[in-house]
């Protein structure tokens, strides 16, 4: 799954911050886990300048900011219509190659990631 590394927070309202203010970002989606069911849910990175920002939910739980997690659909593709960076998303649906770390590529063929 995803590897440690630290990593700033966003939430949607900042987002939308960004896209009001016309800032270039990027973003990726990472896979976290896989369901009891076989569905794979993802993280969104958005990258700005050289900060790393993870969407988190808007509102705080007991034990800190929540990470907000995504189904392909409709919650990804929603989600990066809604608030992605414009590019299209690439993803690789071949879930077989799970070896503890994440099995998706994007389009640059990042292992973990969709684009």
């Amino acid at each position: 799954m995803p590897i440690a590394r630290h990593l700033s927070l966003i939430t949607l309202d900042g987002v939308k911050d960004l896209i009001e203010r016309k800032v270039a970002f990027s973003c990726r989606y990472e896979l976290v886990e896989v369901t009891g069911d076989g569905k794979p849910r993802y993280q969104c990175i958005y990258s700005v300048g050289d900060e790393e920002l993870i969407l988190v939910a808007t509102k705080v739980q007991k034990h800190g900011p929540e990470v907000r997690k995504f189904a392909i659909w409709p919650g990804l593709v929603n989600h990066h219509n809604a608030y992605g960076d414009g590019k299209p998303v690439s993803i690789d649906l071949d879930v077989s190659k799970l070896d503890g770390d994440a099995v998706l590529g994007g389009s640059s063929g990042d292992q973990g990631r969709v684009h």
